[in-house]
């Protein structure tokens, strides 16, 4: 039984730093020759992989860069344990912000960065960020309790109010070269929300 954990857990660390490697070869590549003009081919052959290996890894070429599975796992940490005395605004940005800040700091910036000089990276990023993810959040509040219609409609304003609001706070703070950190401009964003909705 040890031997088998011991082997798993191998594959998965070997399976991480093919995923890391390819990772960081797309990354060097967007960044000397821009986005578009990179192909899946050129960056399996950086990272010494065939194509058909990038796409057991990645299914498009956009994943390389919003693919993250620090961050679907932090978000799912987030959502299984609910801090006592927190609201419901409080929980979803905490989830939310989980996920925008996990993984490598530095692949994660250089990410932002590209991301910021893509339109169609942004357009992807917020369609999966705000999209899928509304259910995972609805679901995580309304567990535990009756889920009546007026329950799931409450559930379902504070998960977008919260997560429109970290939507704006991320393209404001792309839009201002990066000043300061994505978790500082999600956080101001968020007491923003707080002020509006005790007005």
């Amino acid at each position: 039984m040890a031997a088998e954990g011991s082997e798993t857990g191998l594959r998965a660390r070997k399976r991480r730093r093919t995923q890391d490697t390819i990772t960081d070869c797309a990354l060097r590549l967007f960044e000397e020759k821009g986005y578009d003009a990179v192909t899946v081919e050129e960056i399996a052959d950086a990272a010494d992989v065939a194509p058909r290996t990038f796409y057991r890894y990645f299914p498009a070429k956009e994943d390389v860069v919003l693919g993250n599975p620090d961050g679907r796992a932090a978000t799912l940490a987030v959502l299984s344990h609910r801090h006592p005395g927190e609201t419901d605004s409080e929980f979803v940005a905490r989830a939310m912000l989980a996920a925008l800040t996990a993984g490598d700091p530095e692949r994660t910036a250089r990410s932002y960065r590209l991301i910021q000089s893509v339109p169609s990276l942004q357009a992807r990023m917020f369609r999966l960020m705000w999209g899928g993810d509304q259910e995972q959040f609805v679901d995580a509040l309304l567990d535990g309790t009756e889920r009546t219609r007026d329950a799931e409609l409450r559930a379902r304003v504070t998960a977008h109010a919260v997560t429109d609001t970290l939507r704006v706070a991320v393209t404001w703070w792309l839009q201002g070269n990066q000043t300061g950190t994505l978790a500082q401009a999600c956080r101001k964003a968020l007491s923003y929300l707080a002020e509006t909705v005790a007005r």
